[in-house]
């Protein structure tokens, strides 16, 4: 009984000790996150621009936006451009960080028209604005981006063509 219960033993530790460096070998896995970069810029609101006496600017609208993010990785916006030639984006609050806890920022846009006849060309079909944001790990992301609803598409195209109608 005394060599059963010995060999038991040697063959529980080798089974162990196999097992222990069998698990080392094995990679460990990143857990998967899905979409975990994902930051959408969508435009809420569109107006023309406001000089500092109040009066409407001749070439700027204000764009009321949001930065949405909908995956897992902080992430702070760097940058917008504009979404074709002509025109110019102004974000005076950038860098904004959106986090897992503050998935929503609320921003201001200004944009600027530089060249009429390039950003009339502009339609609501396009959604070629860029965003530029860094994740919480250093790494840089450039995205094209600008959802908004057939409202406020249809008023940006309509502010554009009026402010150039106007020069």
């Amino acid at each position: 009984m005394p060599l059963v219960a010995l060999g038991a033993l040697v063959l529980g530790a080798a089974a162990g000790a196999g097992a222990v460096l069998w698990s080392q070998d094995q990679p460990e896995r990143a857990p998967f996150r899905g979409d975990e970069h994902a930051v959408e810029l969508m435009l809420l609101d569109v107006a023309p621009g406001r000089t500092p006496e109040g009066s409407a600017s001749a070439s700027t609208l204000e764009i009321e936006a949001g930065l949405l993010l909908s995956g897992v990785v902080t992430s702070t916006v760097v940058g917008i451009d504009p979404p074709r030639g002509g025109l110019e984006v102004r974000a005076p609050a950038l860098p904004v960080t959106v986090s897992p806890r503050a998935r929503y920022q609320s921003i201001e846009l200004e944009l600027v028209i530089d060249d009429c006849e390039a950003a009339t060309g502009w339609t609501p079909g396009d959604r070629s604005f860029t965003i530029t944001w860094r994740d919480e790990h250093g790494r840089v992301h450039l995205d094209r981006a600008g959802d908004f609803d057939p409202a406020t598409g249809r008023a940006l195209a309509r502010h554009v063509h009026a402010l150039c109608e106007d020069e």
